[in-house]
């Protein structure tokens, strides 16, 4: 009678190991494409920050705007390869002021969340920032 009960019961355990097992492999895997959208996105703003600090330094020893666009673009590639700088309001200098703007941005290589329509946003990693030339 006994074994009968626990026979009942070894399907059912089965099947919750099972429900457990896959509820931990979405949870990795969601943690893995979290942790990957956070770190693009730390390296894209870390440099869109050093890009913009290369070029007003640039700017500022050269007074060429190219120059400091190039600058920008090498800044980029170093810091976060596969980057870019895009091409519509990516890249501004005041001459005023010698202050640098540079836009960054990069898509976050994940498992799930790249695939997944609505998550797009968070998938774009973007950054923009805007520095003055070094003052040493």
């Amino acid at each position: 009678m006994k074994t009968a009960a626990l026979r009942d019961e070894r399907g059912f355990m089965r099947s919750v190991a099972i429900l457990w097992l896959v509820i931990l492999a979405a949870l990795g895997v969601a943690g893995f494409d979290a942790a990957s959208i956070a770190f693009t996105q730390y390296k894209v703003t870390n440099a869109a920050s050093d890009a913009a600090l290369e070029a007003a330094t640039v700017f500022k020893q050269t007074g060429d705007r190219n120059q400091a666009y190039k600058a920008a673009v090498q800044s980029v590639k170093k810091d976060a390869p596969d980057s870019l700088i895009p091409d519509k309001d990516g890249f501004s200098i005041d001459p005023r002021t010698g202050k640098a703007t540079v836009v960054v941005v990069k898509r976050a290589s994940t498992l799930i969340a790249g695939r997944i329509g609505f998550l797009d946003s968070l998938v774009r990693a973007k950054a923009k920032e805007t520095s003055g030339p070094r003052t040493i």
